[in-house]
């Protein structure tokens, strides 16, 4: 039995290795391709953080983060999604909840990251996935991984005024992703819609269902949120037949 998430989705694009797993308004990836641009991820982290450490990420959602997101996990370790619109002491905070040695961002929003003064190494998304992939060190750290290690950190909104990290393992996800797939009905042949972002937990339904049956997942921007019109124009457009969404919206 495979309970780790990097089994399912190699699982996935080994069967449908040119289907495009994820897409935003500006790209898209295969199954295949998101693999290989993870492993090169992951090639550049091993050398820099131990194993199941959290890598922090302070980026908009998108195709990039997703492969940002595979390349920890690839390295061992968990991932942790910043809101980048949260004030500098609150990210600041956050990152030292987690001891954290790297926060990764991309190049539009280094400048802002920079002015948080993150208590970090900060490293370019762009940069990573220029590593060569590294087949022996990806190998040993795969040795060693197992299905209660963590996957990701998601936190609390911070009601009682400091917001909790919440660590959930590669066998939560899975279980949960299989209960939901036979709940819902869902299949390949989905097209889900996200909605969420990606430091709220309903937006994990989106990539784990997707990773793992093999289906595609359009990242819809915020703005067609507060567009009812354009937001339908969007759904229609890119065929989106399932939607995970917070009630709110």
């Amino acid at each position: 039995m495979n309970n780790l998430i990097l089994d399912a989705l190699e699982q996935t694009a080994a069967r449908l290795p040119e289907k495009i797993a994820f897409a935003d308004e500006q790209t898209e990836v295969s199954f295949s391709a998101l693999v290989r641009r993870a492993q090169s991820v992951a090639a550049a982290l091993i050398p820099l953080v131990p194993p199941r450490s959290v890598v922090g990420f302070y980026m908009d959602k998108g195709v990039e983060t997703v492969v940002g997101f595979m390349g920890a996990v690839y390295a061992g370790c968990a991932y942790a999604q910043l809101n980048l619109r949260h004030p500098a002491p609150r990210v600041r905070a956050m990152l030292e909840t987690l001891d954290t040695p790297i926060v990764v961002t991309d190049r539009a929003h280094l400048a802002q990251l920079e002015g948080i003064e993150p208590p970090a190494r900060i490293l370019l998304i762009e940069e990573l996935e220029e590593t060569p992939p590294d087949a022996p060190a990806l190998a040993a750290v795969r040795a060693q991984m197992i299905d209660a290690d963590p996957l990701y950190v998601n936190f609390t909104s911070g009601s009682t005024g400091t917001p909790k990290g919440i660590v959930i393992s590669h066998r939560a996800i899975l279980d949960f992703t299989d209960w939901l797939t036979d709940f819902c009905g869902y299949t390949e042949h989905e097209v889900f819609g996200n909605q969420s972002p990606f430091y709220f937990d309903t937006s994990c339904k989106d990539l784990y269902q997707t990773l793992k049956l093999g289906a595609t997942c359009v990242i819809l921007e915020k703005k067609f949120f507060a567009l009812p019109l354009f937001l339908l124009q969007a759904l229609d457009q890119h065929g989106v037949t399932a939607v995970n969404w917070a009630t709110s919206a």
